[in-house]
């Protein structure tokens, strides 16, 4: 996939509306060490949410600067979460786990009870009626 290609179905999946968007930001140069560890939080949290609407994209910024540029990425891992089409939450450095969890479950249909099945406990907000 060309980078133009990558950063066009970034942009269409960001603004889809069709529920929240963490981008974890990485280069090879840290995915040994804490951009590897972050990724593997994201992808134990994408495979724990799977059937939620929460989507996970990585990017490696020496191959899309457009995109480091275009969302401001300064320090790496970073981790950006997008909720209908805007910047929600933004993560610079190593993130604890339960905060990725939070900043995501906030947006995901039934993320409270999940949390609690989790043993997690984040503040979400309650739900209008």
């Amino acid at each position: 996939m060309s980078h133009n290609q990558q950063s066009e179905r970034l942009a269409a999946m960001i603004s889809d509306g069709q529920g929240p968007v963490m981008v974890s930001f990485y280069n090879d140069a840290c995915a040994d060490g804490v951009c590897g560890v972050q990724n593997d939080y994201l992808e134990r949290l994408a495979t724990d949410l799977n059937g939620s609407k929460a989507r996970f994209v990585s990017i490696d910024v020496d191959l899309s600067p457009e995109l480091v540029e275009k969302y401001q990425v300064a320090t790496l891992p970073s981790a950006v979460l997008f909720v209908d089409g805007e910047i929600e939450t933004r993560l610079s450095g190593l993130t604890d786990p339960g905060v990725l969890a939070c900043a995501v479950l906030q947006h995901v249909k039934d993320g409270a009870e999940w949390m609690m099945r989790s043993g997690n406990i984040c503040p979400i907000p309650q739900r209008a009626a």
